[in-house]
């Protein structure tokens, strides 16, 4: 019998909540004609993706006590998910970090099974603790990509500290964050009320957004961050590279690019490569913009800072001759390798991979 773990990453959401009854369709739809696809072999990556690279991407990696006081469980996966997930990508794909497959990929020399990269977003502390450990037993690598002001100071990023905010707020029931939701177009008593705030918040300007943060942590008045929560410091990260994992940049402090100016972009794009350069002592050639979020004006600043590839979160996979600055990803949440009842499946999560999933985003 299938593995079956704690249903507490079953219903996870991010961005517009689904009704439950919906939810549970879509799901045994997902699931059968997932595992139809697996059982015939019409799903499988060597029929379709051939010459083109697979990039999969995750945040988070957190034991399920950890995982049930986040308040993003969307953007996580507990290590049991984590070493599923790589289990089916290594039956189907040969496995690396960005660096290592867009190098194959180039070489056009890479035979049998295609191509598939694994990276990781925002470089939390929970990657080294928990993904690291699930990396090294499978002897996998992946990319993991640093947000270079974190690694220096240790403050949890803007959606982080804003999450954990409203989450205390909401447990005061104050009237004064309802009218600040409110103010986003948000009710307080929504299914997600923290994922719809923090998605809405990415349209504000840099300054309003750190402002808000601010308002939201006073609101709340109480120490947010857990004990358990962090970010990687550079000793971590030079860990990392010793493992034989690829360290890419994640800007200098996390902000959506295109609603900064030149000079902030400038040091946003290259300053952080810099940063890192210092402190690693090696190249550092990947770039993952912050949110996906990226124009012509972004795309340049990152080809003149001398990045050889950068990641976005368009859904997706990427053929042969894909632009390398604006690469598509395909993100993995824990429902994605979980059926209805909580058991590992990997029909669902092929159809997903094959970068045609309806309605995917």
């Amino acid at each position: 019998m299938a593995p079956c773990y704690p249903s507490v990453t079953s219903e996870r959401t991010f961005g517009k909540p689904m009704k439950p009854a919906i939810r549970r369709i879509k799901s045994y739809v997902r699931d059968t004609v997932g595992e139809s696809l697996r059982v015939t072999g019409l799903s499988s990556p060597a029929l379709w993706a051939k010459d083109q690279l697979t990039i999969v991407t995750f945040h988070r990696v957190l034991p399920p006590t950890m995982l049930a006081g986040y308040p993003l469980p969307a953007i996580a996966v507990t290590p049991e998910e984590l070493d599923h997930f790589v289990g089916a990508f290594q039956k189907y794909y040969t496995v690396g970090s960005l660096h290592d497959m867009m190098q194959l990929k180039a070489s056009g020399n890479h035979a049998g099974k295609p191509l598939l990269a694994i990276t990781f977003d925002d470089g939390q502390i929970d990657n080294y603790l928990f993904a690291r450990p699930v990396l090294q037993s499978r002897g996998v690598r992946a990319s993991f990509f640093v947000v270079s002001a974190a690694a220096d100071d240790g403050e949890l990023l803007w959606h982080d500290r804003m999450a954990f905010a409203i989450h205390h707020a909401l447990a005061k029931r104050s009237a004064e964050l309802n009218r600040w939701l409110k103010d986003l177009g948000i009710n307080a008593w929504e299914v997600d009320p923290v994922a719809l705030a923090v998605t809405a918040a990415k349209a504000l300007t840099p300054g309003e957004r750190a402002s808000r943060v601010r308002q939201l942590e006073r609101l709340a008045g109480k120490p947010l961050r857990p004990e358990w929560d962090g970010m990687m410091d550079w000793n971590h990260i030079r860990q990392m590279l010793k493992d034989g994992h690829e360290i890419g940049s994640h800007s200098s402090s996390h902000p959506i690019l295109p609603l900064v100016d030149d000079e902030t972009l400038r040091k946003e794009v290259e300053g952080s490569r810099q940063r890192m350069e210092a402190q690693v002592q090696q190249p550092v050639i990947s770039f993952c913009y912050p949110n996906g979020d990226h124009d012509e004006r972004v795309v340049l600043a990152v080809k003149r800072a001398g990045y050889a590839q950068a990641v976005t979160t368009r859904y997706g996979i990427n053929r042969r001759l894909a632009p390398p600055w604006t690469l598509r990803r395909i993100d993995l949440q824990g429902r994605y390798g979980r059926d209805s009842r909580g058991h590992f499946v990997q029909g669902a999560l092929l159809v997903r991979l094959s970068g045609r999933m309806p309605g995917a985003r």
